[in-house]
């Protein structure tokens, strides 16, 4: 975890692999909060390639991803958390 938002190692390696699915050097991931501090406030995760990013984006860098943090967004993403969990459903009749 690191001091602004926790992204777990089941998240971090799923990003990986949808990273290296979309085979584009030096993409990253991007995580923002579209219209903070109003009511249409959104969290967004998104591709973030290199002339995407803003200069004073925050960079993490985890052991297999970049992510980019935009600065105006990171009072609104105390104690968040990025996290991945697959979830199986059974359509077998019991």
């Amino acid at each position: 975890m690191n001091e602004i938002i926790n992204i777990t190692k089941s998240a971090e390696e799923y990003l990986a692999k949808l990273l290296k699915d979309k085979n584009e050097p030096d993409l990253s991931i991007r995580i923002f909060i579209s219209d903070p501090g109003t009511p249409k406030a959104e969290t967004c995760l998104a591709y973030c390639k290199p002339d995407e990013a803003l200069p004073d984006d925050v960079i993490i860098n985890l052991d297999l991803i970049n992510v980019n943090i935009e600065k105006r967004s990171i009072p609104f993403l105390e104690s968040a958390e990025v996290n991945f969990c697959l979830l199986y459903t059974s359509d077998a009749a019991d």
